[in-house]
């Protein structure tokens, strides 16, 4: 499949009603600080209606640091996406490194399983 690119309202994106990561108020605080200093760093996932798959609270936040636009690849899965920003050297920029911490620590401490919630869902989560 050849991908597109567009870009839209980031309002457009429906947040998943049934996300089984409730989060936790200091990861919201992070990944929030996170977006203000660094800009955005990954991108989400959503569904052909636009419904958030996954980042759903990286779109919260997004919206709550007044970005209004999101740009969309539209694939199939079979490739690979990568966010590039040009405006970042990891071999010389401290904000490159300080980037890359402050995902892997967001995405750390901003997990807090639902159990009701993982429980309702037809999903065998054996496997993950």
């Amino acid at each position: 499949m050849k991908s597109t690119l567009r870009t839209v309202p980031l309002d457009v994106l429906v947040l998943d009603g049934n996300n089984a990561n409730k989060g936790t108020k200091r990861g919201r605080e992070m990944l929030g600080k996170s977006l203000e200093s660094y800009g955005a760093g990954r991108s989400v996932v959503v569904d052909r209606k636009n419904r958030v798959i996954a980042g759903n609270k990286t779109v919260e936040a997004a919206r709550a640091a007044g970005m209004r636009s999101i740009t969309v690849v539209e694939t199939d899965g079979s490739s690979l996406v990568a966010v590039q920003r040009g405006d970042l050297d990891l071999r010389k920029d401290k904000k490159a490194r300080e980037l890359a911490i402050a995902d892997n620590r967001v995405g750390e401490i901003d997990l807090e399983w639902s159990p009701e919630v993982l429980a309702s869902l037809d999903v065998d989560i054996k496997e993950f």
